[in-house]
């Protein structure tokens, strides 16, 4: 439940006393994890603060409660600066996705295709490769800058987009549909979808045009509104101030009331009774797919400049 990689890490920083965060389809793990830490003589501080990757690293917060280090489980190392030393454990799965693919095989109608992952499903694209190279297919696994072959985050699809000219279409191996809707609004190709949780296989259509339709008539509803907010996100790997200050300057030449807002995560109940309009997010980008939520139109920072 935490590699032995990760033990040995967690030992050479000489801590006594560790924050533990993992993402919240682990949570229910949490007791077991703390038990298996306390038995390593750690003092364990579990932190229950929704996380969404890495960049999302509660460091602040362990300093002030004297954690000499944290336990990251389930995302790979962001490259941060933090205030205390942070042990990524990848979580990675053993799942085989062979049968699944044997039986779903003949809705696979295209013969290029491109494979990517979770981080916690890696190994398994090794696998697909070679069950899909044999059957008459031609498989690519896209190498990116920091991420690990076929790797995807949910802000970043290099992975994608490095053989997006060679495919036809992607399998993604995961869980949820975090990461495959993602992959969708970034590459506008098909996208088979492998549930390695539930074992199901499902093939989700683009709506490139579609999407790019309800972006313009967003900005095109933000052009007749006043009253703004920037957000900026508290999180350091999220954190882009020098980008909210710039945006927030042209919105004011542009004629808009505008005021910059900073929270840890924002949701609808934090911004209630501010008569705002249109919130402009300079923070993770796929906090565009919650806008629903908020009751006023969401920009990301690029649709922002369009205004």
């Amino acid at each position: 439940m935490v590699s032995r990689e990760s033990l040995e890490e967690l030992k050479n920083t000489k801590a006594k006393r560790i924050m533990l965060q993992v993402p919240e389809g682990l949570k229910m793990r949490i007791p077991d994890i703390v038990s298996i830490l306390e038995k390593e003589g750690y003092e364990v501080f579990s932190s229950v603060e929704p996380c969404f990757g890495a960049c999302d690293i509660r460091d602040r917060e362990a300093k002030m409660l004297g954690c000499d280090a944290i336990l990251h489980i389930g995302h790979s190392d962001f490259g941060l600066k933090t205030a205390v030393p942070v042990i990524y454990d990848e979580w990675s799965s053993d799942f085989n996705p062979t049968d699944i693919l044997v039986n779903n095989i003949e809705k696979i109608k295209f013969r290029k295709i491109g494979l990517l992952a979770s981080v916690q499903f890696i190994n398994s694209l090794k696998i697909a490769k070679m069950f899909l190279d044999e059957a008459g297919k031609k498989a690519f696994i896209g190498s990116a800058g920091r991420l690990s072959p076929g790797q995807v985050l949910g802000c970043d699809y290099s992975s994608a987009r490095k053989v997006a000219k060679d495919v036809e279409c992607f399998l993604f191996i995961g869980s949820g549909k975090f990461h495959s809707d993602g992959l969708l609004n970034t590459e506008g190709k098909t996208v088979f979808y492998i549930d390695a949780e539930n074992n199901l296989f499902s093939r989700i259509e683009p709506e490139t045009e579609k999407n790019e339709v309800k972006r313009l008539m967003r900005i095109e509803s933000a052009r007749g509104k006043k009253r703004f907010a920037v957000f900026v996100s508290a999180k350091p790997g999220q954190m882009d101030h020098s980008s909210a200050v710039r945006i927030g300057k042209f919105l004011k030449s542009a004629g808009k009331d505008v005021i910059i807002i900073t929270a840890d995560m924002l949701t609808p109940e934090k911004i209630m009774g501010m008569g705002l309009e249109v919130i402009v997010n300079t923070a993770c980008p796929r906090m565009y797919d919650d806008q629903k939520l908020f009751g006023v139109t969401v920009l990301n920072a690029k649709d922002a400049e369009e205004i």
